[in-house]
């Protein structure tokens, strides 16, 4: 079944110009507006799979993802709708930049234990775009971050993730 395409909506999204801040929100404002059936292309410069995590954990069986371009500069992915959702419409950027979201008062500290999927990945990338230069970014969640690391990798940032006496982890994340 193909959907009527609505011409009102883009059939591309560069989100290279936006602030990371505001992007994941964007993306999600535009595949809600998605009749089930449609589609768009995301255009990013970087893998954003931490935004597949996203739409996994929120919307998991009323979306597509399918790689058009995968890199080293330029990542173009497919994203479709696929079913209707109940989900709430995701809040516009400057709601994200409200305090009632709760995210910690230092920004160098990140605590994501007893979050679920992709939560934890979704703070501390939201952290470390406002970590200044030679900074460092001290995240604890309850499971190795494993793919978190392609993503520091990806923008050049160094780290380390040792395992706590209570089972937790810490990564440690600085910027060169």
């Amino acid at each position: 079944m193909n959907a009527i395409p609505d011409p009102s909506l883009p059939t591309e999204l560069d989100v290279r110009p936006l602030a990371p801040r505001d992007k994941h929100a964007t993306i999600f404002r535009l595949w809600t507006a998605l009749p089930v059936g449609s589609s768009f292309v995301l255009i990013n410069d970087h893998d954003p799979v931490p935004l597949y995590y996203q739409f996994a954990g929120q919307y998991p069986d009323a979306f597509s993802w399918e790689y058009l371009e995968q890199g080293p500069d330029i990542f173009r992915v497919k994203i479709a709708r696929t079913a209707a959702t109940t989900a709430p419409v995701p809040l516009p950027p400057q709601a994200h930049r409200s305090p009632v979201i709760s995210f910690p008062a230092n920004p160098t500290e990140v605590d994501a234990r007893g979050l679920e999927p992709p939560e934890p990945l979704v703070r501390i990338l939201a952290a470390l775009n406002d970590l200044a230069p030679a900074a460092t970014l001290r995240a604890h969640t309850d499971r190795r971050p494993l793919h978190l690391f392609a993503e520091l990798d990806s923008r050049g940032l160094t780290h380390a993730c040792d395992e706590q006496p209570d089972g937790s982890w810490l990564t440690t994340i600085r910027r060169a």
